[in-house]
């Protein structure tokens, strides 16, 4: 059973498409996660949108199908209209689709280095941002605001975390995604495209500082997980306990250190996955062998040459 959830899951995070949820968890469907904070999921896609007094702050329109069933979502709680929308990065499945809410007037907002990536890699799906910046950036409306952080290259080049002022929580996309049990888990796709290991569990360590100095209690979710409950698969919750962002580093620093480990010993790096003691992770959500030994090329292959 354990290794058909592992496949489900691959199957729905690696799917832009609602088709292939498992049997039983809606393909739409909105939570509210605070008072005013809403998640909208797409598929396997999660969204954010804040309802002010004066208007709402949405993020990622993921699609243009997408856009179009997240702005009946947010029309069901509020009928302001949406003022700003946030991207989280420059990835075209969270990226895409803003047409629909630039056609009312919302102004987008991006990391500053998201513009080169969509100029050498353009989609005419992607609603340019009227607003960038660097490190920091607060979207702010109606007395509340959604706080943007930038920590340099990740997941992406241009990937923020976000917090929904006045809540405890922080948004996160793609770097990891709660799980009800705990942070350690398998990518879903071991080849980690745009993932920028050298910088991966430096940006982790300053999310988790900043967590502790602002005291933030739960982490957002960007993405559905299905977990086993009452003979089906049902989705587990969106949001998580903060320590998991502390598993998610310390998934990261193991896996590469035990990779460096190896190839300190001369080991090259296209035969470091088939020396390895894959033991210590054979335990972890969605392990299957032959996807493991991919990610650990990828690593191999960033110690190898340095990106």
């Amino acid at each position: 059973m354990i290794a058909v959830f592992a496949l489900l899951l691959c199957l729905v995070a690696g799917s832009a498409t609602a088709q292939l949820l498992p049997p039983g968890i809606d393909n739409i469907k909105t939570i509210e996660i605070a008072e005013n904070l809403h998640g909208f999921r797409y598929g396997p896609y999660r969204s954010l949108f804040m309802v002010t007094p004066a208007g709402v702050i949405a993020t990622d329109p993921q699609s243009p199908e997408a856009a179009i069933e997240y702005r009946k979502a947010i029309a069901a709680v509020t009928d302001l209209p949406v003022k700003y929308v946030v991207y989280s990065h420059a990835h075209w499945d969270h990226a895409r689709g803003g047409q629909i809410f630039r056609d009312e007037g919302a102004k987008f907002v991006a990391q500053e280095r998201c513009v080169q990536v969509w100029r050498e890699s353009p989609n005419a799906d992607v609603v340019m941002p009227d607003i960038t910046f660097g490190d920091t950036y607060s979207v702010r409306l109606g007395g509340q605001s959604l706080d943007l952080y930038y920590y340099g290259p990740s997941h992406g080049t241009c990937l923020v975390v976000m917090i929904p002022r006045p809540h405890r929580m922080i948004y996160t996309v793609d770097i990891m995604t709660p799980r009800p049990a705990g942070g350690g888990y398998l990518p879903w796709d071991p080849q980690v495209a745009d993932f920028h290991f050298y910088n991966a569990v430096e940006s982790l360590k300053a999310i988790e500082a900043l967590a502790e100095r602002e005291g933030l209690e739960q982490v957002i979710g960007a993405h559905l997980v299905p977990i086993p409950g009452a003979g089906r698969l049902m989705a587990a919750p969106a949001t998580g306990p903060i320590i998991q962002i502390r598993e998610r580093r310390e998934f990261w620093e193991g896996l590469m250190g035990a990779v460096k480990a190896e190839m300190d010993r001369g080991t090259p790096s296209f035969l470091v996955s088939g020396r390895l003691d894959l033991s210590p992770w054979e335990d972890i959500r969605g392990f299957q062998k032959r996807k493991f030994k991919i990610l650990v090329d990828r690593v191999a292959a960033y110690y190898a040459i340095g990106r």
